[in-house]
C-alpha cells in the first residue's frame, strides 16, 4: 500500500501578497540557510529558516510584482520586477543596496533567465520590444549582446513565456504558441525548434547532466525532451488531471521533477522516466513558483522545496531523500 504524501514540514507566513518566486540562499559565510521570496506588491523578502522568520525586507520595484529572483557570486540577489527593472542588491551584512540595474524597456511577463560565470560575467535573457523577440544583455557592460529575432519566413511564435540558458552558446525559450524554441547564441539564430505543446508554454526546466528539458503549459501535459542536432525529441508525455503549469523544477541530483499547477496541487515526477511519484496539497490557490535546495550538511533537511503561492504562503517540504 503506498504511504500517503506527506505535510509540509513548515510553512512562512506573512508575504503581504500572492508569491510569484522563491529562490534557496546560503550566504558565502555558511552560517545559516535562508530563503528568498518575491510578490505580486513588489516586495522581496529574506526568510531565516531556522528561526523561520522574515529578516530582511526589499522595496525597489515601486510596488511592481516580482517576476524573479536569482542568485549572483558574493551573495549579491537580481530581483526582475514588471517595472521593467532588473535590480542587483548587496545584502551582505546588512545591506539593503542597490548597486547595479537594467531597464528591460519591455513589460512582458516572462522571467528573465541568468547566467552567471564569475563576478564580471554575468548574462541576462529578457523578452525583447518585438514580438517575438528574445534580448540577452551583459550585466557589467548593461548592453544587449543578443538579439534573437525569427526570421521574417519564420511563423511567428508569438510572445517569449519562459527563457533558460543551457550554457554561454545556447538558450532555450518557450513561447505563446506552444513552441520551444533552442537559440544559437554564437550566430543568433535558431539551432533548433518544435511545437510540444497546444497552448502556451508556461515553463520550463533543463538539466545540464542530464542534457534534458522538461516544459509545461496551459495544457494537461508535461513534456520531456532532449536536443538533437537538428530535431528536438520527445521523450515522454505525462498526461495531468487538471490543465494549467505555473513552474517546473528538476532537483539537483536529476531525480525529481516538480511541477507547479493551478489546481493548487504540487506534484512530483520521476526524472528519468516521469513517473508519477506523489501529490502533495496543502495551498488554497495556485502555486506559481518552485525551488529545491542544495544539500546542507548542519541543516535538519538535506533536501528542501520550496512553493509559493497566489494563497500567499510558502509551503516548505522533505521528499525523497536522495540516500533512499
Amino acid at each position: 500500500m503506498a504511504r500517503p504524501a506527506p505535510d509540509p514540514v513548515f510553512v512562512l507566513r506573512g508575504s503581504i501578497d500572492a508569491v510569484n518566486s522563491v529562490r534557496f540562499y546560503s550566504p558565502s559565510n555558511g552560517s545559516q540557510e535562508y530563503l528568498l521570496s518575491g510578490c505580486v506588491s513588489g516586495e522581496v523578502r529574506i526568510w531565516n529558516l531556522s528561526s523561520r522568520r522574515s529578516e530582511v525586507t526589499l522595496n525597489g520595484h515601486h510596488g511592481k510584482g516580482i517576476l524573479e529572483l536569482q542568485l549572483l557570486k558574493k551573495d549579491k540577489i537580481l530581483s526582475h520586477g514588471r517595472d521593467n527593472q532588473i535590480l542587483v542588491w548587496d545584502v551582505t551584512e546588512g545591506r539593503k543596496d542597490i548597486v547595479s540595474s537594467i531597464d528591460t524597456a519591455s513589460f512582458s511577463l516572462c522571467k528573465c533567465a541568468v547566467l552567471s560565470h564569475d563576478d564580471r560575467k554575468c548574462l541576462i535573457a529578457v523578452a525583447g520590444l518585438e514580438k517575438s523577440e528574445v534580448r540577452v544583455h551583459d550585466l557589467e557592460s548593461k548592453k544587449v549582446i543578443h538579439r534573437l529575432i525569427p526570421p521574417t519566413e519564420h511563423k511567428s511564435f508569438g510572445m517569449p513565456m519562459c527563457l533558460k540558458f543551457i550554457d554561454s552558446k545556447q538558450l532555450v525559450s518557450g513561447y505563446e504558441d506552444g513552441s520551444i524554441v533552442v537559440w544559437n547564441l554564437e550566430t543568433n539564430k535558431i539551432g533548433t525548434e518544435k511545437k510540444l505543446h497546444s497552448e502556451p508554454v508556461m515553463c520550463l526546466d533543463y538539466s545540464i547532466t542530464s542534457k534534458k528539458g522538461v516544459s509545461g503549459s496551459a495544457e494537461d501535459k508535461l513534456v520531456s525532451w532532449v536536443i538533437k542536432k537538428d530535431d528536438l525529441e520527445t521523450c515522454c508525455e505525462v498526461r495531468l488531471t487538471n490543465p494549467g503549469l505555473s513552474d517546473v523544477c528538476i532537483r539537483q541530483d536529476d531525480k525529481i521533477v516538480t511541477t507547479a499547477g493551478w489546481d493548487n496541487r504540487i506534484r512530483l515526477f520521476g526524472f528519468k522516466k516521469m513517473k508519477p511519484l506523489a501529490i502533495l496539497s496543502y495551498h488554497t490557490d495556485s502555486v506559481h513558483c518552485l525551488d529545491s535546495s542544495q544539500p546542507v550538511q548542519h541543516m535538519q533537511y538535506q533536501h528542501l522545496l520550496a512553493a509559493g503561492s497566489k494563497d500567499k504562503h510558502i509551503s516548505l517540504w522533505s521528499v525523497y531523500e536522495t540516500n533512499r
